[in-house]
């Protein structure tokens, strides 16, 4: 249940590799949040979910929802605003930390994947601000489509990042 997970985070990090520390801190705007900061995000994401989801585990009732359209979060022309709780500190962070704690968070959600039935995990819910209700096992597979957007915008921050380097100005980036 977790292959795509492992897949896309395993495709982050070498997205990242070779970039200093300084680069991944570095903000492309005012408004827009830094390499750091995003994989900050990453970790707060996985470790809500892993956190509501073991709560949705304890409630009594059982549930059967549809399945949402969650991959729509790869749509890059759809922006949502991550909720306060969400958000990365904007103070800059050194590597080795985020990184052992997106380690631990992804680390986390996977023992939990794969310490509960599957059967279990579809009967159990807790809402999406976007999609509403979502099983346990659409969560899981949803992280995963999360990471696959961030990949995605990590590729353009970094292309953006060594345009910047050589001094290319923006509008031919």
């Amino acid at each position: 249940m977790f292959t795509r997970n492992d897949d896309i985070r395993n495709q982050i990090w070498e997205s990242v590799s070779g970039l200093e520390e300084d680069q991944l801190n570095r903000k492309p705007s005012p408004e827009q949040w830094s390499i750091m900061q995003v994989l900050r995000h990453l970790n707060l994401m996985e470790h809500v979910i892993g956190q509501q989801a073991r709560l949705a585990l304890e409630k009594e009732q059982t549930v059967s929802v549809d399945k949402k359209p969650y991959e729509l979060t790869l749509d890059r022309s759809r922006s949502v605003e991550a909720p306060p709780h969400l958000q990365p500190p904007a103070a800059p962070e050194a590597l080795a930390d985020v990184r052992s704690d997106l380690d631990e968070s992804h680390q986390a959600l996977n023992n939990f994947a794969s310490d509960h039935d599957p059967d279990l995990l579809r009967s159990k819910s807790f809402p999406h601000p976007v999609f509403g209700e979502m099983d346990l096992t659409q969560w899981i597979d949803f992280a995963s489509y999360h990471e696959e957007r961030t990949w995605d915008r990590f590729r353009a921050l970094s292309i953006s990042l060594a345009y910047k380097r050589l001094h290319i100005p923006e509008q031919y980036i």
